[in-house]
């Protein structure tokens, strides 16, 4: 059992070692040790105040990937979003020009 137990510890310094290097030689942080940390979500209510907050800025409305960027939004999370609320919203245009406004 020592023995399985000293293996075991020579092959871990041997990971870290390793991830040391790779470390040295990209720049980056070595992997071992750091914390993962899982992305909060949004609720649809703090999804729908950003999204309302920029329409209401642009009276003229605005295409989804510029409410992606001023809402700090995925691009993604706002077509899937609008794409099911689409009774608050309204449209003009089609495809690359469209542009939605409040109701």
């Amino acid at each position: 059992m020592k023995e399985l137990k000293d293996a075991l510890a020579a092959a871990r310094k041997t990971v870290a070692d390793l991830e040391a290097q790779i470390a040295a030689v990209t720049g980056g942080q070595a992997p071992t040790g750091a914390p993962v940390v899982k992305r909060s979500r949004l609720s649809s209510e703090e999804i729908r105040g950003r999204i309302i907050k920029a329409l209401a800025a642009a009276p003229e409305g605005l295409g989804q990937k510029a409410i992606a960027d001023q809402t700090g939004l995925g691009y993604q999370t706002v077509i899937a979003y609008m794409k099911a609320n689409a009774s608050i919203f309204k449209t003009t245009g089609a495809l690359k020009t469209k542009r939605w406004l409040l109701r």
